[in-house]
């Protein structure tokens, strides 16, 4: 663990100080310079699914050069990347899944139930998978669901108890994270735009 500075020493460094008047929320005059929060709840959403993958990308690329950046944020960046894969179920599960009858899930964050209905909305629109992308994202989904099952254990060390949480892995390949994560977002894209033509085209299978 790095030696903590004293504080005398921080303060002969460029060192921001929190004053009077900080506020964090500030909207600037120049609307070039501010970034947008839609109140519609479907560009929202978009703008969270694509933002929380993004970022993650944007981290891996950080560690480039720094190697040793990597131990750090590896937890958000798998955060981050299983928070893509919620929002992107649960945007197709709601969008897709009530004209098969089967009804939007917010309030879970288990991935495997996501993944489960899903799949149902995916054989009721008679979805082909010449590729059999389909089992390889469900090994993938699983594989998230099973480092982090409840969206918990890349946020703290600890359950509410107090107790650790344990790693079901302490190694990995953040590049080889970062490309299969190109390729879910690939197959995600797909789905949408197949189902959404479905819909357009009334091609419901019976």
């Amino acid at each position: 663990m790095a030696k903590k500075q004293a504080f005398e020493d921080l303060l002969e460094t460029d060192f921001r100080w929190p004053t009077a008047g900080d506020n964090p929320f500030v909207r600037s005059e120049n609307w070039f310079d501010n970034a947008i929060m839609p109140k519609e709840k479907n560009h929202r959403m978009a703008n969270m699914t694509r933002g929380y993958k993004q970022a993650a990308d944007l981290m891996v690329s950080s560690t480039t050069e720094n190697r040793f950046e990597r131990d750090a944020i590896v937890f958000p960046i798998i955060f981050n990347y299983r928070q893509y894969i919620e929002l992107s179920l649960k945007y197709l599960i709601s969008e897709y899944g009530p004209n098969v009858e089967i009804d939007p899930i917010w309030n879970t964050h288990d991935l495997a139930r996501l993944w489960s209905e899903f799949s149902k909305i995916l054989e009721r629109y008679g979805t082909p998978d010449p590729d059999e992308a389909d089992a390889a994202v469900k090994e993938i989904v699983a594989e998230f669901s099973k480092i982090d099952q409840h969206s918990f254990a890349m946020r703290y060390p600890v359950d509410t108890r107090g107790n650790p949480i344990p790693l079901e892995q302490t190694e990995l390949n953040l590049d080889i994270l970062a490309d299969v994560m190109k390729g879910l977002e690939s197959y995600f894209d797909g789905c949408d735009g197949f189902l959404f033509d479905q819909i357009s085209g009334h091609h419901l299978s019976n």
